[in-house]
Formats: structure tokens, C-alpha cells, sequence
């Protein structure tokens, strides 16, 4: 059997990760110097009290090479073939740190790959691995496959404020007062496993996401139609619903979920960031 792992980051529905058998482990978040577990013993709601009361940001960890060992060797006990999808070698050591624990445990049992993604473009890899688990292909073959469709996934942002990108130093004082001032939302993308700022819109957030939505959509001619998500931080929940129902009346998708972003994304974005994810063609 062809076991799929993932780590917390991959934010899809606990239903779809229990129909799919998909392993999750969970990544470090450390509050105040206390660490906890990302989906474990820490919600994004209790990320944004601690923010709201400290001021202080809270830190997102790889877990050490040792955990990775034991996570894997878990799975391997039963002489399962495990394949292992986590976040992008360019955004965390995750992907290094279980490489290297695949090295010293020594088995070609165990692939690693690199999504070259974060959040739900993790999630729809998972997803379509676990889908070729099902028709029966090879370790091998998922791999290969995998790791092309790889280069194919739409992963971008829409951040209300920069508030918690100041925090954790992933922009100036002067951006973060003038994007506030002027209302501007950046747009970040998935570019190459890093993220990279495409675009920016000016107006109130909930606004934007319309036109956001439809510059993506429009970006992509080679969309795969099966499934897309909205994931996202928000806390109104009808305007998530409405933004969902914007997407399926486009007609192009089989199916349109929405997913709530976990504690690795939250830390980093905050509240009010909302994204449309999809695969594309290759």
C-alpha cells in the first residue's frame, strides 16, 4: 500500500483528509516561547487573541530532524510505501530536515517531494496523489507526476494588512503605513516556490476579492477543472460563502470548497487574507 503525508500547512477539510487517509504532521508554532503544534493544541483564533493582547507575533518552526524520523518510521512499520508532500523548500527547512531524515533512515520505501507550495496548493497535490493511489499507479509514477504537476499550481493571496507581514518582518514600516493609508491589499503568489508580491488592489478588502478572483481566473487558460478552494482567514463567514458562490457561478469548476487557512498561515498573514487555489494543465 502507498501511504500520503503531508504537514499541517496543506489546509483542506478534515473530511477530505479522512476520506483520503492522509497523514498530517503537524509543524511547530511557538507563542511567547511555548511551543505548540500546528492543528494540535493551537488554533488560528487563539493566534489572533495572543496577537491582539501581546502585540508580539507568534513564530512558525520546522520540527527537528528527529521528529521527521519518527513521523516516517511509523508509517514504514507496516512496510507501507509512504510518499511525503509538505511545504515549499524555499518558505521552511521542513523539506531539508526530512530529507535528511529520509538519509538516516535509510529506506526506499520513504519519497520526498517538494510541493513547491504552501497552504491549500499543498492541499490539491495531496489530493490529486491520493487520486493516482487509487488508479493504481506506482510509487514511482505518482512521484514523477506529482512533481510536474507541481509546476502547474495556482497559489496566490489577497492580504487585507500588512500588520502581521511588519511583525514578522517581511515588510517596512513605511509599506505597512502606506498600504493601511491607501487601502491597498497586496496580491501574493506561489512563483517558483518562493512567494513573490504580483499584483495590489486599492478599496475595502471585501470589494477587491471580486476583482482579484477575476484577474486570476482570467490569467489562466489552461485551468484543470475538477476542483478549486477558497481558503482563508476570514472571520465572516457569509462573505466567504458569497465569494464561493461568486466562483461556481463562473461555471468552470466541477466543485468549489472553501477551507479555513491554519496556524502556519494565520501567523504569517493574519486575518482577512482570502485566496483561490487551482491546479492548471501541464
Amino acid at each position: 500500500m502507498i501511504k500520503i503525508c503531508t504537514d499541517s500547512c496543506i489546509d483542506i477539510n478534515k473530511n477530505q483528509i479522512e476520506e483520503n487517509n492522509i497523514t498530517v504532521f503537524p509543524l511547530s508554532i511557538i507563542l511567547n516561547d511555548k511551543e505548540y503544534l500546528d492543528g494540535i493544541d493551537i488554533s488560528p483564533k487563539a493566534i489572533f487573541e495572543y496577537v491582539e493582547k501581546t502585540g508580539q507575533l507568534p513564530k512558525t518552526a520546522a520540527r527537528s530532524i528527529e521528529d521527521f524520523k519518527a513521523f516516517f518510521q511509523d508509517l514504514l512499520k507496516n512496510g507501507d510505501e509512504v510518499i511525503y508532500l509538505g511545504i515549499s523548500s524555499k518558505l521552511s527547512s521542513a523539506y531539508s530536515y526530512a530529507c535528511q531524515a529520509k538519509t538516516e533512515i535509510g529506506s526506499d520505501k520513504l519519497h520526498i517531494l517538494d510541493s513547491k507550495s504552501l497552504s491549500t496548493g499543498i492541499g490539491l497535490l495531496v489530493l490529486y496523489a491520493c487520486q493516482l493511489v487509487k488508479r493504481g499507479l506506482s510509487s514511482a509514477e505518482i512521484c514523477k507526476k506529482v512533481q510536474l504537476q507541481a509546476e502547474y499550481n495556482q497559489t496566490s493571496f489577497v492580504v487585507d494588512k500588512l500588520d502581521y507581514l511588519y511583525k514578522g518582518g517581511r515588510c517596512s514600516a513605511m509599506a505597512r503605513f502606506g498600504a493601511n493609508l491607501l487601502k491597498i491589499k497586496p496580491r501574493l503568489e506561489l512563483v517558483d516556490g518562493k512567494i513573490e508580491n504580483t499584483g495590489k488592489y486599492m478599496g475595502k478588502f471585501n470589494s477587491v476579492i471580486y476583482k482579484y478572483i477575476d484577474d486570476m481566473l482570467r490569467e489562466h487558460s489552461n485551468i484543470k477543472k475538477d476542483l478549486c478552494f477558497i481558503t482563508h482567514t476570514c472571520s465572516d463567514k457569509k462573505f466567504v460563502e458569497e465569494v464561493v458562490e461568486y466562483v461556481k457561478s463562473k461555471d468552470i469548476f466541477d466543485e468549489v470548497v472553501s477551507s479555513v487557512a491554519g496556524g502556519t498561515i494565520t501567523c504569517h498573514c493574519g486575518e482577512n487574507t482570502l485566496g483561490i487555489l487551482y491546479l492548471l494543465e501541464d
